[in-house]
């Protein structure tokens, strides 16, 4: 392999110099003068900088691909929720407030979660218990500041009705 400065004299040799020049050259270093001329062309192909133009302009193609990329992934992650071990409860309790077994509950958690790790039955029964818990100490709390306010109240008929048949 030859350096630089070789390689630069043969470019110069071979572009530049005049006949007979080449031979002369190849026959100091003991090298075939199509050595000489696949030194040449190397200089000249780096010098002309057209390969690394193309490498840059490629890159910078794929730099714009990534950008657009990331682009749509943020505006993905704006729509996107976290899905907690909060959430889930939370979706559990709210399924069974609205009459969804929790068995059911989960296999809907399941498919907006989209993975096999979703809390089983009894975990899910254990939040809405603590849920329900939670939330009939705070109606005892609104039910007697309320119970002042009332004026007038009338019992739904299924309870005021010893026997209903």
């Amino acid at each position: 392999m030859s350096t630089l400065s070789q390689r630069i004299s043969s470019a110069f040799a071979v572009l530049c110099g005049q006949y007979g020049d080449v031979t002369n050259l190849a026959r100091d270093r003991e090298q075939s003068r199509q050595s000489l001329y696949r030194e040449a062309a190397q200089v000249a192909h780096a010098v002309d900088g057209s390969e690394a133009q193309t490498r840059i302009h490629e890159l910078e193609q794929q730099l714009a691909q990534r950008g657009a990329e990331i682009q749509v992934l943020q505006e993905r992650l704006k729509q996107t929720v976290e899905i907690t071990t909060d959430t889930q409860h939370e979706f559990a309790t709210i399924a069974q407030a609205e009459g969804v077994s929790l068995s059911v509950a989960r296999r809907l958690l399941r498919v907006v979660t989209g993975s096999d790790s979703t809390p089983s039955v009894p975990t899910l029964g254990r939040s809405t218990l603590e849920a329900g818990k939670q939330s009939g100490d705070l109606l005892k709390v609104l039910d007697e500041a309320a119970r002042l306010l009332v004026q007038q109240g009338t019992a739904d008929e299924i309870f005021s009705v010893a026997n209903r048949s």
